[in-house]
Order: C-alpha cells, then structure tokens, then sequence
C-alpha cells in the first residue's frame, strides 16, 4: 500500500516513517510533505492509497485537503493526525471522510500498524469488489450491445413494422438515427482466402479485427450505429451522410490490417422507418462492384440500373456447340472477351442477371460432355475450383473473366483425353464400386484391395485414368446425388448427409459450397424459387 505523510512538523514525519518500514507489511512510504498544498502535487504526480494528515497547517490546512481528496481522489482512506485539543476538528474530518484518526503525542507503533493493516483489508476488499462490479458491468454491457446490434440485424435482413422499430429505438435510445437515413455495407474483399490461409486464425477473429477498426471511425464522427451481417459484410446505419468517413474507414482497414473492403450506399431515405430498404439498396450498390473492381464506394443513386433487366441469352446455343467440338479455344475466348466488354462498359445488368447467363454458358459446355458420357464436375480443377462455384461466387466481372478463360484449355484438354475414351477394367470396377456404395464410409485401401492392387498404385491409377484423385470421385459423386436430394422438400439437410455418407452435416455443408459456390440451404432455395440450377 503506498502511503503518503502530511505534517509540517518534520520530527513527527521522520518519527512516522521510521515505524512504518520497521514493519514488514508491505507498506511504501511515496513521499511526505509540510503542508495541504505539497500533499496534492506529490497525489497529482503519483497513484496513493493512505494519506497521514496533521490538521493544522500552513498555507492548507488538513481539513481542506480532506476537501479535496474527497473530491478528487475518493478511494485514497485517509488517516488524521491530531493533538488532544483538535477533538472538534477530529469530529470534522471525520464527516469529510477521514477513517481513523491518532494521537500524534500518543502514537503507539503497533496501534498505528494495526489500524494501517486494516485500512489495507479495507483497500483490498473495495477493490475485489470493484473488479467484481466492473465486470458483471462489462457483461451486462456486452449483453445489452449484442442484443441490439442482434435486432438491428433482423430489421435490417427483414421487413418490420413500425411499431417493432420505434420500440427497438426507445429501447436502446438510437435517437441519432433521424432522416435522412443512410445505409452503408462493407463488405471485406476476398474473405474466404483470407479465412481459409489462416492468417487470422479464424472467420470470427478476422470480423472482429475488422470490426473494431470501423467502430473507433464512426466513434470519432459520433454517426450512427456499426451492425455484423455475416460473410465479413457489416452495416452501418447513420442519420449524417460523411463521404469522408466512408474513406476513412477504407483507408484504416487496408493501413492497419492489410484488409481490402468495398463500400455500398443507399439514397438518403426520408423515413426513418425505412430500415430494410435502406439496406437493401446500400447491398444492391455493394454488388456493383462485380463491374467496378474492388476498393470502390459505390452510391445506389449513381447506378446505370436496367429498366428491363430481362434479356435474351447472349449465347447462341449452336455456334457455341460448334466452337466446342472443333476445339476452337481463341474463338470461344474472343466471344467472352467481346461480350464481358460490353458489360463493363454499360454496368446495367444486375450482376445476378449476369451470373445466370455464365450459367447457361456452362450448361453448353455441361451438355457436350455429357454427351461423351462425361461430367463438368470430373473435368479437371483449374486454379482448385470448381466452375460452378466460380461463377456464383466471383466477386468481380474481370475475376470471372480471367478464370473462365483461362478454364476453357482445361476443359477441351479433359474432353480430349476422356471423351469417349473406354477406362481400364480396374477402373472401372473401382467407379462402379463407388457409385453403388457412395452412402457407406468409403476406404480407398478397401477399393484397392477389390482389384488387387495396392492403395498407392490404384491412387496413381485412378488420377491418370480419370484426371481426378478417388477422394475428389467420391466428393463428386456424393455431391451429385445431394443436388437431386435437395430438390426433395420432405429431406432435412443432417438426413441428406448421412444418406450421401457424410457423418458430420457441417464438412457436407463446406463440400457442398465449394463445388456449388453456395450452401445446400441456399441451393434448395434457389431450385424452389424457379431459377435455374445446376
């Protein structure tokens, strides 16, 4: 405990300070002063937890550095020294808040170390309990703040009525959200590669690295209120649009963490009430940016939206069948550059307009295989993904572009090599095998040992055979029959993963987007909205 002696006689601070280091209680002696006003520049200049104070003294007297203390530094316990006829400035220091008091004529050395020990139990215990209130004040805080920022996200993600957003504001007091509304979504670029190469450690770590960034912005321009979607995209609701903070949080995010993050804007709506649609204009903006390229702050007013975005397919289903059975790579790359082109320079389609007519691009491409008894999921992996995926998840045109062109050698390469070529007899036992019992937990030594051969021989096999590992067959096969599954209401998603052999529904659920480019909820969705599906 660190003491601090206020006296102005110097024999009684030297009597004090000799009795106090004789005794091995952890106390330190800070200092010592002759007066009030010396005490409270050694108190300002350093932490106290005890103050012995004479009374009466020059320039400030004890009673008005009691004032002060008590004003200043309530936790400090301080402790009076008197003489016998102070008795009713004793009485006075002790309303201002003294603990104890002693007499300086009468000062016993074990009385005064034993009314020191227990101001130090004191001391210990307000702060045991201090740390105890802070922290269930923390919890309460935490809880109070997830609770919010979680129904923010629902009238965000969902329509509400009125009624539900005015509770929600009085309830938390989002006074500042006033008209005219804005809504910005962030969302950080690449964010599976960043999760995947684990440089964060986790998705979780990663959002909330990111999070703190652009909380401390809108902290410093006192504007709005900062809300986790999910997928690395955050929202931020505010009731004053500043550009410059937008910029700002861009800049942070790529000086402090290396982290690239595009930026989408609603119009200032005029009701406030309007807190869904207001977001989903601000991620309508952010879905330009499959035209406009990452790091860009894209306002929904600025938009070349299409009034008739339904348009015929860009492919003519003939010639591109041509192209394909004559092998003609440049020609097949010219028609996508050409036509990516025009999209970039008019930027009216909606981006997912576009992704359905790479789809049907690749449906052609399907199509031809299949007629060779092959499967665009076996074709070979170029940069280690899959087509499908590519083209629902591509976060901009030109990614999409660059992969798709640089994939079509790699899939004449495969039609070459595999259309209407007869497999080994091993071969094609091991697919049949894998085929019939794709449900079971397959072992690739068990599928060995019903050729003969050995695990490492038949691994090689295979992947000359095939152009695909047996562990990257089976995900396919398994895969494929989920797709069907999916389009049965009646299946749950943990029924059609164990039907498929996958024990665990969250690896069937990963498998699944990393082939699809999206999850088997979001696919069974998307089959029953009537759009297209793979």
């Amino acid at each position: 405990m660190r003491i601090l002696i206020v006296d102005d006689e110097i024999l009684v601070r030297i009597g004090l300070k000799t009795i106090i280091p004789r005794d091995q209680d952890d106390f330190q002696v800070i200092g010592e002063a002759a007066s009030g006003l010396e005490a409270l520049q050694i108190l300002e200049a350093q932490p106290c937890d005890i103050v012995l104070t004479d009374i009466r003294m020059p320039e400030m007297d004890g009673l008005a550095l009691l004032k002060e203390i008590r004003e200043r530094w309530p936790h400090i316990k301080c402790l009076i020294l008197s003489n016998h006829h102070d008795f009713a400035y004793v009485q006075q220091a002790l309303r201002l808040g003294a603990v104890e008091y002693v007499t300086k004529l009468e000062i016993n050395p074990s009385e005064l170390m034993a009314k020191l020990r227990t101001l130090r139990e004191q001391i210990s215990q307000e702060r045991q309990e201090q740390a105890a209130l802070t922290k269930l004040e923390q919890k309460v805080n935490e809880y109070s703040s997830e609770v919010k920022e979680k129904r923010l996200r629902e009238l965000l993600l969902g329509h509400a009525t009125r009624s539900e957003i005015e509770q929600m504001r009085r309830e938390f007091k989002l006074e500042q959200l006033e008209a005219p509304l804005s809504a910005a979504v962030v969302q950080i670029e690449k964010y599976d590669e960043l999760t995947q190469n684990n440089r964060f450690q986790s998705d979780r770590l990663l959002s909330y690295t990111v999070k703190n960034v652009l909380s401390e912005i809108l902290k410093k321009y006192d504007n709005g209120e900062l809300v986790e979607i999910e997928g690395g995209k955050f929202c931020i609701l505010t009731g004053k649009r500043d550009p410059n903070m937008l910029a700002e949080m861009q800049h942070a995010v790529q000086a402090f963490l290396k982290i690239i993050v595009t930026i989408g804007v609603s119009p200032a709506m005029t009701d406030t009430f309007a807190l869904h649609e207001a977001y989903d204009k601000a991620d309508c903006a952010l879905s330009y940016r499959f035209y406009y390229g990452r790091a860009c702050i894209v306002q929904y007013e600025e938009l070349k939206l299409s009034a008739a975005p339904a348009m015929a397919e860009p492919w003519d289903e003939e010639e591109w069948s041509k192209l394909i059975d004559a092998q003609d790579a440049e020609g097949m790359k010219k028609r996508i550059l050409t036509w990516t082109a025009s999209l970039m320079q008019q930027s009216a389609l909606p981006p997912t307009v576009v992704r359905e007519q790479w789809l049907s691009l690749l449906h052609l491409f399907a199509r031809s295989l299949k007629a060779d008894g092959g499967d665009i999921y076996s074709v070979t992996l170029h940069e280690q993904q899959y087509p499908y995926h590519v083209i629902r998840t591509a976060e901009t045109l030109q990614d999409l572009t660059d992969w798709f062109v640089g994939w079509i050698p790699v899939f004449l390469a495969y039609k070459r090599q595999h259309g209407k070529e007869k497999l080994r007899p091993e071969i094609q036992i091991v697919i049949k095998q894998i085929l019939e019992n794709y449900n079971f937990p397959l072992k690739v030594a068990d599928l060995a040992s019903t050729v003969g051969y050995t695990e490492n021989y038949l691994s090689i096999l295979f992947k000359k055979e095939t152009g695909k590992t047996i562990t990257d067959y089976m995900t396919a096969v398994r895969m494929k029959n989920a797709r069907e599954l999916l389009k049965n209401p009646d299946y749950k998603i943990f029924e059609i993963s164990e039907m498929i052999g996958y024990a665990d529904p969250n690896h069937f659920s990963r498998s699944f987007k990393q082939m699809e480019g999206m999850y088997p909820t979001e696919f069974r969705k998307l089959y029953f909205g009537g759009q297209r599906t793979s």
